[in-house]
């Protein structure tokens, strides 16, 4: 089965952040906690219509997004209960990465 978004939405998968640090006894230090994610846009949407005119997305399928933890609507699932993938619309979308 394969989803695709609707109007101004994307979905996409979060890059875990890791961080950890282990120490010499085995203890495991978590990392530095963000308040936002990190993540890989897999699927968008055709825009948004206003005054019967088609806004397109600002984002395409590849790019790198930051995006904060409370956005969006969760979607898949990794065996621990994890969100590995999340629906957003482009107005959730805070940066977008891009190589100079």
């Amino acid at each position: 089965m394969k989803l695709v978004p609707l109007y101004n939405k994307a979905i996409v998968e979060i890059i875990p952040e890791g961080g950890e640090t282990i120490t010499k006894s085995g203890l495991v230090i978590p990392g530095k906690q963000n308040p936002y994610y990190k993540a890989r846009v897999v699927g968008v949407g055709n825009g948004c219509y206003q005054n019967a005119q088609r806004i397109p997305n600002d984002v395409k399928e590849g790019q790198i997004v930051y995006f904060l933890k409370n956005s969006g609507m969760g979607l898949k699932f990794d065996d621990a209960g994890n969100t590995t993938h999340v629906i957003l619309a482009d107005t959730d979308i805070y940066a977008v990465e891009e190589n100079e």
